[in-house]
C-alpha cells in the first residue's frame, strides 16, 4: 500500500513539473507541426460571461458616411436599395471585440430570398480598452423588381465568438 502511495505522489509531482514547464513556455506541445495549448480549459462547464445586443435598428432610404439614417421608414420600391443601420453593444474579452454579421431575407410567402452563408459573413475585429463597446453597422440589399409586393422580413444574426454569444432580431418591411 505504501508503494502505491509513493508511486502516486511521484506521478503527481512529475505531472505538476511538466505542466509548469509547459505553461511557462519552456516546453511546447506540437500536433501536426502546429502548437496547441495543453491546458485547454474550454471543457470546464462555466458559462461564458458577456453581453451582446442589437440596438437602434432602422431601415432607411440611404445611410451617410457617419452612419446617420436618411429618410427612415419601412416602405420601399421593388428593385430599389433597402438600407439599414444598427448599433451593437458587446462585451470585450482580453481587450478584443469580434462581431460576425449575417442576415436572411424572406419573401411574403415565407420563401428564403437571401441567406448570407458563412463565407460571406461580415467580420468586425478591433481592440478596445472598455468592458463594453458600442459598434455601428450599416448595410443594404436589393429586392428584385420581379418579386411580388408585400411584407418581407429581415432576420439579422450577430455573434461574438470571443464570448460565445449570439443574438437575432427579425424586422419587417414593405415592398411596393
Amino acid at each position: 500500500m505504501i508503494e502505491l502511495l509513493v508511486v502516486l505522489v511521484i506521478v503527481a509531482i512529475t505531472s505538476a513539473a511538466v505542466l509548469l514547464l509547459v505553461s511557462s513556455g519552456i516546453i511546447s506541445v506540437r500536433a501536426q507541426e502546429e502548437a496547441v495549448p495543453l491546458l485547454n480549459t474550454e471543457f470546464i462547464p462555466f458559462g461564458q460571461e458577456g453581453y451582446l445586443s442589437i440596438d437602434d435598428f432602422q431601415f432607411c432610404q440611404s445611410v451617410d458616411s457617419s452612419y446617420n439614417c436618411i429618410n427612415s421608414g419601412s416602405r420601399f420600391q421593388l428593385g430599389g436599395e433597402v438600407h439599414f443601420v444598427f448599433t451593437v453593444e458587446s462585451s470585450t474579452r482580453n481587450g478584443d471585440v469580434i462581431i460576425v454579421e449575417n442576415y436572411r431575407i424572406k419573401a411574403p410567402d415565407g420563401r428564403l430570398l437571401l441567406d448570407v452563408d458563412a463565407k460571406n459573413d461580415f467580420y468586425f475585429d478591433a481592440k478596445s480598452r472598455k468592458q463594453r463597446e458600442l459598434i455601428s453597422f450599416k448595410d443594404y440589399f436589393v429586392v428584385g423588381a420581379e418579386l411580388p409586393s408585400g411584407i418581407y422580413s429581415l432576420e439579422l444574426v450577430l455573434e461574438n465568438p470571443l464570448i460565445q454569444k449570439k443574438t437575432t432580431v427579425v424586422k419587417t418591411f414593405e415592398m411596393v
